[in-house]
């Protein structure tokens, strides 16, 4: 993806924020809230995926959509690998594979957002019991969970604030990336700008530890060995209107080989964050075919998106 060093700054540290008390709303497990939730009860499993931006808290306005007839688990597999000396997609994975398996998930519908659609596709290809369906929301088959200059833009944040005025102009630049992302803004109200920001500047150093780790990661397979082993429907949810960290075309021709398994479909008005710039929306595409009836009235009923030719 195409991130502008102010993005690299929002990327990490954002991954890495506390969020909200240590209680699981519904279910309990051995986890912080502010990695994972358990919400609500339904014949049918959504599993949320974060990316680097956001973590659980940027999915809590799509969760509250899904999980009055669901069971909602939502993962930022970032903050989960914080202290893991193995970053990779793969092994991000396995971190979440594991989770599941804990709370007795299977046969889930996994959406990702952003590098989290690479943790989701590759939960897919090495352990396809779990999943049911993927939704990538404005991501593809991104190929290496790392992005350059990550670690040096967030030694320069670190060094910043240690001047007066320092931690607001950091903040400043986090808001900027942010905004400079999304299509439309009216989601940003102080309370989601505190979610995003105010827990990141206490967590320098970890985000600069986690940094470095990303930067020299590198993937045991290539997206394209990890697409052909996936055998589950694909949907892209794509933001269109044009923003520094959209996926890069390669990431969703990647997706290709699946033939009549994958969609796109593009999302008016929108941005990078599809899950908070439209969450009724993006819940209509993922509760098609479910329980949730008042849902399907709203959803596609006939897919308009471009099914993507095998090649």
């Amino acid at each position: 993806m195409r991130w502008s060093v102010a993005r690299r700054c929002v990327a990490i540290a954002c991954a890495l924020a506390m969020v909200g008390p240590a209680t699981l709303a519904a279910q309990e497990t051995r986890y912080d809230s502010s990695v994972v939730t358990v919400r609500g009860n339904g014949p049918t499993t959504f599993v949320l995926i974060s990316g680097m931006v956001g973590g659980v808290s940027g999915f809590r306005r799509l969760a509250s959509l899904l999980e009055s007839e669901n069971r909602v688990v939502t993962i930022d597999p970032y903050r989960l690998a914080a202290d893991s000396g193995d970053v990779t997609f793969a092994a991000l994975a396995r971190y979440v594979d594991t989770i599941l398996g804990e709370i007795g998930v299977d046969s889930a519908r996994v959406v990702g957002h952003a590098h989290g659609t690479g943790v989701a596709l590759r939960l897919a290809a090495n352990s396809p019991d779990r999943v049911s369906a993927l939704y990538f929301l404005d991501g593809g088959a991104v190929d290496e969970n790392r992005t350059a200059l990550f670690a040096s833009s967030l030694k320069w944040a670190s060094f910043i604030m240690k001047f007066p005025g320092g931690r607001n102009f950091v903040r400043g630049r986090f808001i900027k990336g942010i905004k400079q992302n999304a299509g439309r803004r009216d989601w940003l109200d102080s309370a989601t700008l505190r979610a995003y920001t105010e827990p990141v500047l206490s967590q320098m150093s970890k985000a600069i530890s986690l940094a470095k780790r990303l930067d020299h990661a590198r993937e045991p397979d290539s997206s394209r060995l990890v697409v052909e082993r996936v055998r589950v429907p694909v949907t892209v949810l794509l933001g269109d209107v044009p923003h520094p960290a959209e996926p890069d075309s390669s990431e969703i021709t990647a997706l290709a080989s699946l033939g009549d398994l994958v969609r796109i479909e593009r999302l008016p008005g929108v941005g990078h964050f599809p899950h908070e710039e439209s969450p009724a929306e993006v819940a209509a595409y993922l509760l098609v075919g479910t329980v949730a009836t008042e849902w399907r009235s709203q959803g596609p009923n006939s897919p308009r998106g471009r099914i993507l030719p095998r090649q």
